[in-house]
């Protein structure tokens, strides 16, 4: 009789702990349609949102109706909702970047079935392990004339058919793993497929991304005219810094024998995803509740942001993902330290403030080890980590004098670099207690976005995760770790875009927390929410994405790229038209405000202030000169075949072409590619002086 009241006061204490957990919720709904987060969303798109809901959630009706019946093929229904992003990544990117992505992922997992810790630790950990090798390996020999397609491809198949017999044991069981999950959670794992369909919808785009076109794009570009990279720090200012993505993304280029952003940045995108699911299956999260948290994840409109683009937050977030799954792992069932020294390497190879979120996890890790076994533990671990991250710091150590080339160069004093310590001021907004929510509401003070851009699953679910981080150990010390680190990157630079490691893992485990404390219905009445509102809120992060150009590839198809670059990108279309008249030419970008020389097969050069401090005092020097003579020793200095210019902005430098002999060849609309009359084949002196083979 005494069990009555005691469960009458457990069920209402619940009934208030799952009240207090949706109360987030609804503030945050009211809090999106007082600040109109919908403002920067286009109606196309939102019908766009709309209809990939309808058929997923028709899929998942049905997928639930076939489940109860006991349908043995219900796992095909998540199957044919996985083809639809599939289909949009082939479709729109193009069949030579699904197959660069591929053989990219049997290189990297050939590689890493040689280590026996990679392939017991499962598919994502062994092709993280896989990848981090090939970018060292890589990374060490860039100077080296030897990047060419066909020895990559070469080295790549022979990989693949050397290590055969385990890629199909790890494939296989990976496969096996994905289909019992898919039957036995199906309407889960066709939500998890619906959020990963609009995250794909960056792998559509081309490269319209700033840092892009101005640094990323630069090192597959030179691999692809030249088999070697230049190492010019003059040229770009951020050539040796951390490279590991670009490498990657030069071997996917390399493989599909073009550009390929939509390869590696997949790859990333479906690693995060394992990487989300790891980490709630970790927390002894159902398996149902891990694909919600993967799909919570998925929507995060950040985790689309990154497949339009080669920064590497977005493969920051799929790592360190996994390393928190791994640090709420029990010890014995943990990869070993050589294989997590290489996950810890690439992370490091990736991005040096990474250390901030990588040394707690570290140490963690090494402390829960026996005290007798911490110094071989950090050992080995050491091994694995070096060889992987130390490429670009040895390379710009070697080159400049400063390992962190161009940051605390007041401190090393490089002489290829103004001596001071960058920092960009633009965002400087400061912290306060209201920080976590102007990152939801006010999101374009802390970057080039726009309102809603850091989502709301993180701010709706972080009462659920408190309550839960109370309760529970694991879940405490991991949400204390993403936030002080985040916390620490975001005290030194007000910038969104770094924080989204940190964001994703509060996303999985406030996604978790809510779990716990919901019903089954309600709990899945509020991820379903929660991804809806995530996925709407993409096109905020970005102006490329904004004007929402997916209505226009679905009525053209591939055939759209061609047009949406020189829509928004038009000095790097003039540049396309100038390398593809002229493979050999060597082009002066005059803007110094877009020194988009992605493109230019590693013979463009920009007038920017923080990429080339050298040329664009030069530019500065001969603008102030009205005869035009200091422009003429300068194009006669540089050597370029031709020079893109608006003669509208730019009527001095417009004017020594025309009197210098310079035809004007290329025109889109303001702008103008001019060439030399000297030649269109690049024998630039600056550029060979410049060049570190």
């Amino acid at each position: 009789m005494s069990a009555g009241p005691a469960d009458a006061t457990q069920l209402r204490a619940s009934r208030m702990l799952a009240a207090l957990a949706l109360l987030p919720l609804a503030i945050v709904l009211c809090a999106a349609w007082r600040y109109d987060l919908a403002a920067n969303i286009h109606a196309d798109y939102r019908r766009l949102v709309a209809a990939v809901f309808v058929v997923f959630a028709g899929l998942a009706g049905c997928a639930w109706l076939a489940a109860r019946s006991g349908w043995r093929h219900a796992a095909m229904l998540p199957l044919l909702a996985a083809c639809v992003p599939l289909a949009g990544v082939v479709v729109f990117a193009g069949w030579a970047q699904v197959g660069a992505a591929v053989l990219l992922a049997a290189a990297a997992l050939a590689v890493a079935s040689c280590f026996g810790d990679a392939r017991r630790s499962g598919i994502a950990i062994a092709a993280m392990v896989g990848m981090a090798c090939i970018a060292a390996v890589v990374g060490w020999s860039l100077p080296l004339p030897i990047h060419r397609r066909g020895v990559y491809l070469a080295v790549a198949l022979l990989l693949v058919v050397v290590r055969w017999r385990a890629l199909r044991e790890m494939s296989r069981t990976a496969a096996a793993n994905l289909c019992g999950i898919a039957a036995a959670h199906p309407a889960w794992s066709i939500l998890l497929a619906g959020a990963a369909a609009i995250a794909s919808l960056g792998l559509w785009l081309p490269s319209l991304n700033y840092d892009d076109n101005a640094v990323h794009l630069v090192l597959q570009s030179q691999l692809l005219a030249d088999g070697y990279y230049h190492l010019d720090v003059q040229s770009q200012s951020w050539a040796v810094a951390p490279w590991a993505n670009n490498v990657l993304h030069a071997v996917a280029a390399l493989f599909a024998g073009r550009e390929s952003r939509a390869a590696a940045a997949s790859l990333w995108l479906l690693l995060g995803i394992a990487g989300a699911w790891r980490l709630a299956r970790a927390l002894d999260a159902s398996p149902a509740t891990a694909l919600a948290a993967a799909a919570v994840f998925a929507a995060q409109p950040l985790a689309g942001y990154f497949t339009t683009s080669m920064q590497v937050d977005g493969a920051n977030a799929a790592i360190l993902l996994h390393l928190a799954a791994i640090a709420a792992t029990p010890a014995a069932a943990r990869p070993g330290p050589f294989v997590l020294g290489i996950l810890a390497g690439l992370l490091l190879a990736l991005k040096t403030s990474n250390l901030l979120y990588l040394l707690p996890l570290l140490a963690w890790l090494c402390a829960s080890m026996p005290a007798g076994a911490r110094m071989r533990w950090l050992g080995r671990m050491g091994l694995g980590l070096l060889p992987v991250a130390a490429s670009s710091y040895a390379y710009a150590w070697w080159i400049t004098g400063n390992p962190l080339f161009p940051f605390y160069n007041a401190v090393f004093k490089s002489p290829y670099y103004p001596a001071e310590n960058f920092r960009d001021l633009k965002w400087m907004a400061g912290m306060s207690w209201r920080s976590l929510w102007d990152l939801a509401f006010r999101t374009d003070a802390y970057g080039q976005f726009f309102p809603g851009a850091a989502g709301l699953s993180v701010l709706a679910t972080l009462p659920a995760l408190a309550i839960d981080a109370i309760r529970r150990p694991a879940p405490r010390w991991l949400a204390l770790w993403a936030i002080a680190a985040g916390g620490a990157l975001f005290w030194h630079m007000q910038y969104l875009r770094y924080l989204f490691p940190a964001l994703a893992v509060l996303a999985v485990l406030g996604s978790v927390a809510l779990a716990r404390l919901l019903d089954r219905r309600l709990f899945a009445a509020a991820v379903v929410l929660l991804v809806g509102i995530d996925a709407l809120l993409m096109p905020t992060t970005s102006w490329y994405l904004r004007d929402n150009d997916w209505p226009l590839q679905l009525r053209e198809g591939a055939a759209a790229r061609a047009r949406i670059v020189r829509t928004m990108l038009p000095e790097r279309a003039l540049l396309e038209r100038v390398m593809a008249r002229d493979p050999d030419a060597c082009v002066l970008m005059s803007d110094p405000k877009a020194p988009f020389v992605g493109a230019g097969h590693g013979h463009a050069i920009s007038l920017h202030r923080r990429y080339d401090p050298e040329l664009w005092r030069a530019r500065n020097e001969a603008e102030a000169d009205a005869s035009g003579g200091k422009w003429r020793a300068l194009l006669s200095r540089i050597g370029a075949t031709h020079v893109l210019v608006d003669p509208a902005e730019e009527p001095l430098l417009a004017g020594v072409l025309a009197a210098d002999g310079y035809a004007m060849q290329v025109r889109d609309g303001a702008l103008e590619a001019w060439a030399s009359p000297a030649g269109s084949t690049c024998n630039s002196p600056l550029l060979q002086r410049r060049s570190r083979r």
